[in-house]
C-alpha cells in the first residue's frame, strides 16, 4: 500500500496508519495527550482530538478533517500550552506559586476534578500566550520596557509609515532593537498610513492599490525589516473597497512570512455591524494570510464620543462574540488601551437654567498624570475617574490595573492568541503582574 500522508483522508475512531501516528505526534507537541504515537486511532486519541477542537473553537466531533489538518500543520503558530509534570506531593497551590499564576490559569485547560486529585507524573496544562507592548514617545516608554520586559513577548512601534510619494518613511530605533535582542523579545515594527490632513485612505490606495507602487513598497519593506522578527500592518480610515487591496498586499508579503511573523490590525470600536456583513467572506481569507489579527479596541488619535472607559467589559465581550463568528480565535490578539482621556466641561443652558455640562476638547492622559490629579482631587468610580477644576470643570477617565485585568482575562476565556497593550510608559505599572498571572509568556526563543 502507498504510505498515507497526513491530510490525505479524514481520520476517525478505529482507523490506523502512519497518518494517524502523525496526528498523534502533532497533538502531543501542542500539549494534548493522544497516547503513544502507535498509529492506532483509539479512545485516547479521540479525546485528545476533541479537546483540541474545543480549545480551537471548532466543531467538537472527534473527527480530523481539512480544518483540523490545516491548524495542526501550522501548529507552531497557534496559542501554545506548556505541560507541567506533577512531582511527588505537589499541590495546585505549589504549581501556581512556582509559575506565578492565579487559579484561573489552571482552569483554562484542566478540569476541577483532575486538579483535586493530583498524582505523581500527572500532566497539568498551562496556557502560554503572546504579549506585545507598543512603544510611545519619550524616555518613560523605554524605561517601562527595560523594567517590565519579563512580562512581554515582543515590542512594537509606529516606526514605518507610507510617505506622500508612496515611499517608506522611518526606521526601527536602534536603542529599542538592542533592548529587544538582549531580552529575547520579538521586534515588531508597525507599518501605518498615518498622515496629516486626514488623507490616510488616499495614502493607502496610492501605495497599495496599484501593482507597481505596491511591489516597490514590498521591496522597501524587505530592506527595512532587517533584524526584525515580524511586521504589523495598521492602516487607518479605509473603505470597504480597500479589503481586496489588503489581500493583494498580504499575497505579496507571503515570501516574507517564511521568516517573519505577519500581523494585521483591524478596528473593533467602529464595527456597528457583524464582521461578515462588513467585510464579506473575504474576512476569513484575510485571517488565513497572516499569523495574527490584532483587534484594536482603542484609537490613540480619536477619543470616545463621551467621557467614560475607552472600552468596558461588556462591550469587549460583545465585540469578541461577533468577531469570533468570522475570525479564528487562535489568531486574535486583543489590543487594549493603557491610557485615558480627559474632557473639559461646558455648561449647557436650557430653559433659562444651567442643568448640565457638555464635555468637549478631549485630550489623552497617561496613568502617571492621573495619579497626580487623583492624589490632589480624589478618585471616583473605583479609582478610574478624577473630577477636578482647572479653567473650568474637567473629568478624566483612566485605565487601571483592575479595569485592564478584567479585559485581559478574556484571552484565556476565549483561547485567544494573546494580548497587546498601547502603550509603554502610559500604563498603570501594576497591570504587568496581572497579565503575567493569567498565563505564561511566549518568548522569541520559544520557536514560533
Amino acid at each position: 500500500m502507498t504510505p498515507r500522508r497526513l491530510g490525505g483522508r479524514v481520520l476517525k475512531l478505529g482507523m490506523q496508519g502512519p497518518d494517524v501516528a502523525a496526528l498523534q505526534t502533532l497533538l502531543a507537541d501542542l500539549g494534548f495527550d493522544p497516547g503513544p504515537p502507535d498509529g492506532q486511532f483509539g479512545w485516547l486519541t479521540y479525546e485528545a482530538l476533541r479537546e483540541f477542537q474545543r480549545a480551537m473553537r471548532l466543531q467538537v466531533d472527534g473527527v480530523a478533517g481539512k480544518q483540523v489538518f490545516a491548524l495542526l500543520k501550522d501548529g507552531n503558530r497557534l496559542p501554545t500550552r506548556r505541560v507541567h509534570i506533577v512531582a511527588p506531593g505537589e499541590t495546585p497551590t505549589r504549581i501556581l506559586r512556582r509559575y506565578g499564576l492565579r487559579p484561573e490559569a489552571l482552569y483554562a485547560y484542566n478540569s476541577l476534578r483532575s486538579l483535586k486529585h493530583l498524582y505523581e507524573g500527572q500532566e497539568v496544562i498551562l496556557p502560554q500566550r503572546l504579549v506585545i507592548a507598543y512603544m510611545a514617545d519619550g524616555d518613560r516608554s523605554l524605561k517601562s520596557l527595560l523594567w517590565h520586559h519579563r512580562f512581554l513577548s515582543g515590542v512594537a512601534g509606529l516606526w514605518l509609515q507610507i510617505g506622500e510619494r508612496q515611499e517608506l518613511v522611518g526606521s526601527i530605533p536602534e536603542q529599542v532593537a538592542e533592548a529587544a535582542r538582549e531580552r529575547d523579545l520579538f521586534l515588531l515594527p508597525v507599518l501605518t498610513n498615518l498622515g496629516k490632513g486626514g488623507y490616510e485612505g488616499r495614502l493607502f490606495r496610492r501605495a497599495v492599490g496599484r501593482r507597481g507602487p505596491r511591489q516597490n513598497l514590498i521591496g522597501q519593506l524587505r530592506r527595512a525589516l532587517q533584524g526584525a522578527h515580524g511586521l504589523i500592518l495598521d492602516f487607518r480610515d479605509l473603505a470597504l473597497g480597500d479589503v481586496s487591496a489588503i489581500g493583494r498586499l498580504l499575497d505579496g508579503l507571503k515570501p516574507l512570512r517564511r521568516q517573519l511573523l505577519l500581523f494585521l490590525t483591524l478596528p473593533a470600536r467602529d464595527l456597528g455591524r457583524p464582521w461578515r456583513g462588513m467585510f464579506g467572506e473575504d474576512y476569513w481569507a484575510l485571517a488565513e494570510k497572516v499569523d495574527g489579527i490584532i483587534l484594536r479596541f482603542d484609537d490613540e488619535l480619536k477619543a470616545p464620543s463621551r467621557p467614560g472607559p475607552i472600552i468596558d467589559d461588556g462591550r469587549c465581550r460583545e465585540v469578541l462574540a461577533r468577531v469570533l463568528e468570522a475570525v479564528p480565535a487562535w489568531k486574535v490578539i486583543l489590543r487594549l488601551p493603557a491610557y485615558g482621556w480627559q474632557w473639559t466641561g461646558r455648561p449647557i443652558k436650557r430653559f433659562g437654567f444651567w442643568p448640565a455640562l457638555a464635555w468637549e476638547n478631549p485630550e489623552p492622559a497617561a496613568y502617571h498624570q492621573a495619579v497626580q490629579l487623583g492624589g490632589a482631587h480624589g478618585w471616583r468610580e473605583d479609582g478610574a475617574r478624577v473630577d477636578y477644576v482647572q479653567d473650568g470643570p474637567r473629568r478624566l477617565w483612566i485605565e487601571t490595573a483592575k479595569t485592564m485585568a478584567a479585559k485581559a482575562s478574556f484571552v484565556n476565556k476565549y483561547n485567544l492568541a494573546g494580548l497587546a497593550v498601547f502603550a509603554l510608559g502610559l500604563e498603570d505599572p501594576r497591570i504587568w503582574k496581572e497579565i503575567g498571572a493569567n498565563h505564561l509568556i511566549r518568548k522569541a526563543g520559544n520557536n514560533w
